[in-house]
């Protein structure tokens, strides 16, 4: 087939020397690689200093609680001063520090309700979560004293074991759940690594979609058009053969980041080489859009920094979407990039294929009616004389 010759030379051309190899493909590959790397290892659990004053029981529960979130790498400091769990975060050695009173035990079992200290440096998300965890432990704590308190029979010296039995029995649930209707990950409350990955595909299409552009400008395309070959395996041609060089970057990375870097999103490599080859799609119909638009490469390049970052910043690439305003959550639904973060953030969260199907199909759309548009445009027809 015609479509088939015209791709296999796009690929020859984009990675058929040594120079294109590395320049276009190798390179590219191991620096976004590296970055996955960087970023993944600051990705590590935050370090939590805490400091158990407590003389009861209840502190150490506490501490115990907190050391089985896997979020946190919790620290104990024993006999640590309120002071010194604070000067540890501001001295940069603990993400956030947890100060547990002294009368912590004895206060809840008299009904009084006790904050506890936690110190950090700016409010984040997962700090966020940090707070609420720590006062959702205190309520429950305060809770079930009380239950114990208002018991019959009960003394002071038989509310801490009695306690100690219900906080026990507490731990072992009764109900549990076996389906989940909305299965949610955490790509979008933490989205930069995979927005970083989504933004790379974008900017790769480019290369081959800017080889495209030079046929345009060099009359090339037009003497392909006077020849024996219908426009529609013109079109086909380019497309494949961008859509091919796009899937041996995206493998190469993937390769590069699961195996070598080991980097986990919480997506198996196959899930994710699915989403992105989808979001490939979307990607070269609306750089070929684009390119329609243009007269030459250097426009397209002008063009593509003009809508590549600020569409990934919109969409939630680099902060969570529900931090922008209202009409710009809104217009997020109008890009490629929004949907294949959901997709994988659904992945992420235990779904399946079944359960993206809607936003695969999206990005299917956007490929489709983008392709359809930038292939008219960029016909050589429409070359201004």
């Amino acid at each position: 087939m015609p479509s088939i010759a015209i791709a296999i030379q796009l690929i020859k051309r984009t990675v058929g020397s040594r120079r294109g190899l590395f320049l276009n493909m190798l390179l590219p590959a191991i620096l976004l690689s590296v970055l996955t790397g960087l970023l993944s290892a600051q990705g590590q659990q935050a370090v939590i200093v805490v400091a158990n004053a407590d003389a009861g029981e209840l502190g150490s529960y506490l501490t115990a609680a907190l050391a089985r979130e896997e979020l946190y790498d919790v620290r104990e400091a024993s006999g640590a001063s309120d002071e010194y769990v604070k000067q540890q975060v501001l001295d940069g050695k603990a993400d956030a520090a947890v100060y547990i009173p002294s009368d912590y035990t004895v206060s809840l079992l008299e009904g009084k309700h006790v904050p506890v200290a936690l110190y950090r440096m700016n409010v984040q998300l997962w700090n966020a979560s940090l707070a609420t965890t720590l006062e959702a432990e205190t309520m429950k704590l305060s809770a079930s004293a009380g239950m114990v308190a208002r018991a019959e029979g009960v003394d002071k010296e038989q509310m801490l074991p009695l306690l100690q039995k219900l906080l026990a029995a507490q731990e072992k649930p009764v109900v549990t759940t076996k389906h989940v209707g909305m299965k949610l990950g955490n790509i979008l409350s933490n989205p930069i690594m995979i927005g970083i990955l989504l933004m790379f595909v974008m900017m790769l299409v480019s290369q081959s979609i800017g080889f495209v552009m030079e046929d345009r400008e060099l009359r090339t395309m037009a003497r392909m058009y006077t020849a024996p070959v219908r426009a529609i395996d013109i079109s086909l041609g380019n497309f494949l053969g961008s859509m091919a060089v796009g899937t041996l970057q995206l493998v190469i990375v993937l390769s590069l980041t699961y195996f070598v870097f080991q980097y986990d999103p919480g997506v198996s490599y196959g899930y994710m080489l699915l989403v992105l080859e989808f979001f490939l799609l979307a990607a070269v119909g609306l750089t070929t859009a684009i390119a329609g638009l243009v007269r030459d490469s250097r426009q397209l390049t002008q063009m593509n920094n003009l809508v590549i970052m600020p569409s990934c910043m919109v969409s939630g690439c680099f902060f969570p979407l529900s931090m922008l305003p209202t009409f710009m959550q809104k217009l997020a639904n109008f890009l490629p990039q929004k949907w294949a973060l959901q997709a994988i953030d659904r992945l992420g969260g235990g779904g399946s294929v079944a359960d993206i199907g809607l936003q695969l199909a999206i990005l299917l759309l956007f490929a489709a009616v983008l392709i359809a548009f930038g292939s008219a445009v960029l016909r050589p027809s429409k070359l201004s004389r």
